[in-house]
């Protein structure tokens, strides 16, 4: 029987995977004629140069830029009780290396393999240690933390009411606990607007319901984007309920908006828009690097966050939204990132005295 740490792992690509149909991704799901894919035992093989790589959440970008192969998002979620450490940014390391040469040729008589710009994006539920923040950076892998966005709780709340006791099989029970039967399970029910279709899960009252609030909580988001700041830092915007992604304008003005919850971006009229997680020293580190702005650490002025995009597609249609970030909240952002970072330095201090 797979663990809970993979069963809730797996639940939240799934409803990645259904959120990011909103902001420019198509899943994959099989092999097709994609040589860069096979099937393996228990769910899709990523090809690399040195060998092959369960990856079972993948999503093709659907805009073509110029000058750049196919886009392929590598989607891996955490959902622990503790903060994802270095061994984990350091497996995704190997695996974007590996894959990402898959199409070097053998020799000079073969020719190249299909080519993918590979991206690998790391969700999680808990946050992450320092070291695997630094090693990430480094490394290009993309890390989107998710617990202190406050309109997707619903979705994390479902994900962890699941435990191992509601897995636990009888004799005689006809469910199929391995992980790509649930997977697709999940899958297909997200796929059918009708959240109320029947699967086998249907004969173990508990089970099924909990199956029905983690898809209705997937159902009643049912999008988010991402946007980029200063085209390098991403940011998973889950919208309030009620916020259609149709009735947003091209171009929104905003500010952003913190409390105990996490981080949100509202318009002008204070209505809430989208809520975020933002890692303190993530972000600095990037803003240290030069990404988001050539200052110094923490003097984010107005060329750092006034302006940053996302890509939205809906039935079909792929358009670009603008934030235009009010000028007199970055000191506010600001002051609230120091404050953030020297509580968070203080912590083990504080804990270490008690």
């Amino acid at each position: 029987m797979p663990k809970i740490g993979q069963i809730r792992g797996m639940l939240l690509e799934e409803a990645l995977l259904h959120l990011l149909r909103g902001s420019g991704y198509r899943t994959v799901e099989a092999v097709n004629n994609d040589e860069t894919l096979k099937a393996g035992a228990a769910g899709l093989l990523v090809k690399g140069r040195g060998g092959n790589h369960q990856i079972d959440a993948i999503a093709d970008f659907l805009v073509s830029q110029p000058f750049s192969h196919p886009q392929r998002l590598l989607v891996e979620a955490k959902c622990y009780s503790n903060k994802v450490r270095l061994p984990v940014v350091r497996n995704a390391v190997g695996v974007l290396k590996d894959v990402g040469e898959y199409w070097v040729p053998e020799s000079s008589n073969v020719p190249a393999k299909r080519r993918y710009h590979y991206q690998y994006a790391l969700f999680s539920a808990s946050g992450y240690t320092k070291d695997s923040e630094r090693y990430a950076f480094a490394q290009d892998i993309n890390l989107i933390p998710l617990a202190h966005s406050r309109f997707l709780s619903p979705v994390l709340d479902a994900i962890r009411s699941f435990s191992e006791q509601d897995f636990d099989t009888a004799p005689g029970d006809n469910i199929s606990l391995r992980m790509s039967s649930l997977r697709q399970a999940i899958r297909n029910r997200l796929k059918n607007d009708d959240y109320s279709e029947r699967d086998n899960f249907s004969e173990r009252p508990l089970l099924r319901e909990r199956f029905d609030r983690f898809i209705m909580a997937c159902y009643q988001i049912n999008y988010a984007i991402i946007a980029t700041i200063r085209g390098g830092f991403p940011v998973f915007l889950v919208p309030s309920p009620g916020v259609s992604v149709d009735s947003l304008g091209s171009s929104l003005d905003v500010r952003i908006f913190w409390d105990s919850a996490g981080w949100y971006l509202r318009n002008l009229n204070d209505e809430e828009l989208f809520s975020f997680d933002l890692p303190p020293a993530l972000f600095l580190l990037y803003a240290q690097r030069g990404i988001l702005t050539r200052r110094r650490a923490l003097d984010l002025k107005e060329q750092a966050m006034s302006e940053f995009q996302a890509i939205s597609t809906r039935r079909g249609d792929v358009r670009i939204i603008t934030f235009h970030l009010d000028e007199g909240w970055i000191v506010y952002v600001r002051e609230r990132l120091e404050r953030q970072i020297r509580f968070e330095d203080d912590e083990p201090e504080m804990r270490n005295s008690e």
